[in-house]
């Protein structure tokens, strides 16, 4: 018997707190409009058709094999490529929630899917990653995430997750840069895991402006909210985690209204998250300087089935 299963998954934000959820950080993200979806139909075929670039498939399957036969595999992309947005990760997350489906096994958000999720994409697809993404593509929503115990090289323990309500006055500017998380995560790992004074301290505070900004974001409080975010950017910059092309973003960004500006992902390129109480004018300007790709953080769900029969 055919069977045509479709899972999707959002992309993220990070919006204070990251890159700190690969070093037992605390990080609030939100989701993002943006999905990533997967599409599996199952049947008998001389050569199924697969997508072109095999490393997520091949890496799902390693940690779940599927018995049933498969007639096709289709991938479907809004999250920009490379961007910093958990793009991959939410494509993967759809991809084992579809794969669990299929093998008749759960595929609800739980702790437990975000951490096999990220468990494939760092130890399967050997990508150098932090929890973050894992966590806020299969829950979704706006989440104060608390990765205590968590480690470069040791997973730890389940991350805890506070769902937040807040306003959102964000825009989520894409440079057009990409790069791979691993080639931020990597070097920046390496230099923690050797003690390195300025990283273990700027991570360590790093963390603690998730949870520091949080009252000011539940109260709209936009002035003290900023001086965090401005703070979260100042150390990724000195831990030379930034690059030319966000720096020069953040700039414009300031000169046009916005209250504060910083990467909305790992670093070195990819996007930036601007508070900002005036999204469309600042769109709009920012639209003259050639950036195109923009967008807004919503609360919305985490992996969904979207279709099965």
């Amino acid at each position: 018997m055919e069977l045509t299963v479709r899972f999707s998954a959002p992309g993220r934000c990070g919006i204070i707190g990251n890159p700190s959820d690969i070093y037992g950080g605390k990080v609030l993200s939100c989701s993002l409009p943006l999905r990533n979806s997967v599409t599996i139909q199952t049947g008998e075929t001389a050569e199924p058709n697969l997508p072109e670039d095999l490393r997520l498939w091949n890496a799902a399957l390693m940690e779940l094999p599927l018995t049933v036969p498969v007639k096709s595999v289709e991938y479907e992309s809004e999250v920009p490529k490379s961007s910093g947005l958990a793009g991959s990760t939410a494509l993967l997350s759809a991809l084992v929630a579809a794969i669990r489906c299929l093998r008749g096994e759960t595929f609800l958000p739980s702790p437990a899917l975000a951490e096999q999720v990220r468990f494939i994409e760092r130890h399967h697809a050997d990508v150098m990653c932090g929890y973050q993404d894992a966590y806020m593509t299969v829950h979704g929503g706006l989440q104060l995430m608390n990765f205590a115990g968590k480690h470069p090289v040791e997973p730890g323990p389940a991350a805890s997750l506070e769902p937040i309500t807040a306003e959102l006055p964000f825009l989520i500017i894409t440079t057009g840069v990409e790069r791979l998380s691993g080639s931020v995560h990597g070097p920046m790992s390496e230099r923690w895991l050797a003690g390195e004074p300025e990283v273990v301290g700027g991570i360590a505070t790093i963390s603690s402006l998730a949870e520091l900004g949080l009252p000011s974001l539940k109260a709209g409080n936009w002035t003290d909210f900023a001086k965090v975010m401005t703070e979260n950017q100042r150390i990724i910059r000195n831990l030379g985690g930034s690059g030319e092309q966000i720096d020069e973003l953040i700039a414009r960004c300031l000169e046009h209204g916005a209250l504060a500006a910083k990467l909305a992902g790992a670093g070195m390129g990819g996007t930036v998250i601007a508070l900002t109480q005036d999204a469309a004018n600042l769109e709009e300007n920012l639209r003259a300087h050639g950036y195109t790709r923009f967008t807004r953080p919503v609360i919305s769900e985490g992996v969904r089935q979207e279709t099965s029969g």
